[in-house]
């Protein structure tokens, strides 16, 4: 195991404490298992680079949703 030293933001410190709290964990564990969470979720989408872009804009999502082949393929009505 790597031991390494990381600033927090004091929301980010708060948060983890708390949870750290409520859980019965050390901040280092509820890290180490985030870090787990992230490397999870990268393994299971791959590699594929798109995949990146998913959350990246703001906005509605409910008439892109609707309307998705519109956007993608234009409106042949």
């Amino acid at each position: 195991m790597h031991r390494t030293q990381i600033q927090l933001e004091e929301r980010q410190y708060r948060y983890l404490k708390a949870r750290a709290r409520r859980s019965g964990k050390s901040i280092s564990a509820l890290l180490r298992e985030f870090v787990d969470d992230q490397i999870r979720t990268q393994e299971k989408r791959g590699n594929d680079p798109l995949l990146e872009i998913i959350g990246m804009a703001e906005g509605s999502a409910d008439a892109t949703a609707r309307h998705h082949d519109d956007y993608l393929y234009g409106n042949e009505e």
